[in-house]
């Protein structure tokens, strides 16, 4: 989190300089930022210098970049050139375009704050001591009372997946006043208000930071990594015209499934020649199309606990030779919960029905996993891949039919799971990835998402669900009720 905190940092700083002094969108060359980047504290700007017969000019132009460099530079020493810094300036000129602001163009009617507590967590200190920072959008989140933070678990990024925002300075007061009235501030919830249709809460609150979006007065920016040779695009999310249904939309699956079922042995934390899956994860790259907008990326699930799986769907980009790789950035993954509610809806079973946490699975669960294993054979335009580079249903490279890798693999499970992560031992605690047992568990658990997604499509809902999940994990709203905050996401 301290790389992804100074990131955001540095990344404010250059909105900061290109909107508020017109910093140039050009980046300085590498060994002038390398230059800087050894001492950014330390480091002097040239003063700016016309032309002499034997020196070339310094522009100010050219102090402004390495002034920002120098500012990002000090947020963030281990800033990498390539990775972070280039992509972090093509955002700034992305933003500086949207806002309707051209090139060179100074403005300095915004303030500027990084999203995290009531007075701005990790306040970008130059920012802040030229009095250009805010803290409206901690502000409302804080003026959240128990119930409505009680409905994103109390963790701001669950409302809103803001990293950074900003504010017009002059605009504040009017905001803070329209909240207030939102949030009933100084005024007793009760149905009475409610049914005149005041204080209405997080929705209301959203309804109004839409508007306030639209107009280019709040603007809560969600930071993605950039990714190389592709063009940024700044994303408005969660406003008051977004679809509020995902039914009937069309989808696909473009590559089979991969679920790799294979076990061989391997060395590891655990021991010497201990069984392993040859891998832990569901990947797939998918599509769908909603409206005139059309969206791909690519589906993974890993181990993150042992009742539930990381689920983060990556968006595929078209790079400049207008081919689509994978985005740098994830987008986020699913909340464990909203995951089981879907596999609940499609499947008609519980997320971790028949995978017992504190013991070996008993003959009644091995039978009914054999027979689901069994039953996943794909539909159309859906194949499974279920080997990967090992032969698929093969035990230290020998195959067993389905139902024997199910048997074996019950057998050799020790009815422990752990799912990675620190493990004590007596010279202390050591990190170790998940052990047989954790893998096993993930596995089954990944047999009910293929089953998901199969029935998905046997049932016309295929669109629908692979909908459902990328804007779960992007915090983007897509029914009645749901009540994530608006931002723009720039990637």
């Amino acid at each position: 989190m301290a790389a992804t905190d100074k990131f955001e940092k540095a990344t404010l700083l250059a909105f900061y300089y290109v909107i508020k002094d017109g910093a140039p969108y050009a980046p300085l060359d590498e060994d002038t930022y390398q230059l800087i980047k050894s001492r950014p504290k330390q480091y002097t700007v040239p003063r700016v210098t016309a032309k002499t017969k034997t020196k070339r000019a310094f522009t100010a132009e050219e102090a402004l970049s390495q002034k920002m460099a120098k500012s990002m530079l000090i947020e963030y020493p281990d800033m990498d050139y390539t990775k972070w810094y280039l992509g972090i300036l093509k955002g700034a000129a992305e933003l500086n375009t949207k806002l309707g602001y051209s090139e060179g163009h100074k403005d300095n009617c915004w303030s500027y704050a990084h999203f995290g507590s009531k007075e701005a967590l990790s306040p970008v200190a130059e920012i802040r001591s030229n009095n250009d920072s805010t803290d409206i959008l901690d502000w409302i989140w804080n003026n959240f009372n128990k119930n409505m933070q009680d409905e994103f678990k109390n963790k701001k990024d669950s409302w809103n997946t803001a990293d950074v925002y900003m504010v017009k300075t002059a605009k504040i007061n009017q905001i803070k006043k329209g909240m207030e009235k939102a949030l009933c501030i100084g005024h007793q919830h009760n149905k009475e208000l409610e049914e005149i249709g005041w204080c209405l809460g997080v929705a209301e609150v959203n309804t109004y930071m839409s508007r306030l979006l639209q107009d280019h007065q709040l603007l809560p920016l969600s930071l993605k990594q950039y990714t190389a040779n592709t063009n940024i695009k700044i994303t408005a999310t969660n406003l008051s015209q977004d679809p509020d249904g995902v039914e009937g939309l069309q989808g696909e699956i473009e590559t089979p499934l991969r679920d790799v079922m294979a076990i061989i042995r391997e060395d590891n934390k655990w021991g010497k020649n201990v069984p392993a899956f040859g891998a832990n994860s569901l990947t797939f790259t998918g599509n769908f199309q909603q409206g005139e907008i059309g969206f791909k990326y690519k589906y993974e699930s890993k181990i993150s606990s042992n009742e539930n799986h990381a689920t983060e769907p990556r968006d595929m980009v078209m790079n400049n030779s207008s081919k689509y790789v994978q985005a740098s950035a994830r987008n986020g993954a699913i909340p464990a919960p909203k995951m089981a509610e879907l596999v609940l809806e499609y499947t008609g079973e519980k997320i971790n029905d028949w995978i017992p946490m504190n013991r070996k699975l008993n003959d009644t669960e091995i039978g009914n996993w054999q027979k689901k294993l069994n039953s996943l054979t794909g539909t159309s335009g859906i194949t499974i891949n279920w080997g990967g580079r090992y032969t698929p249903f093969s035990i230290d490279g020998k195959v067993k039919s389905k139902s024997e890798f199910i048997e074996t693999a019950a057998i050799l499970d020790g009815g422990a799971p752990f799912s990675g992560g620190k493990f004590t031992t007596p010279d202390g605690p050591e990190a170790r990835p998940a052990n047989f047992d954790g893998e096993f568990r993930s596995k089954l658990r990944l047999l009910r998402y293929i089953e998901m997604i199969i029935r998905a499509k046997e049932t016309g809902r295929l669109g629908e669900l692979l909908a459902t999940m990328y804007f779960l994990s992007s915090k983007i709203n897509f029914k009645q009720g749901q009540l994530s905050g608006p931002f723009w996401k720039i990637q």
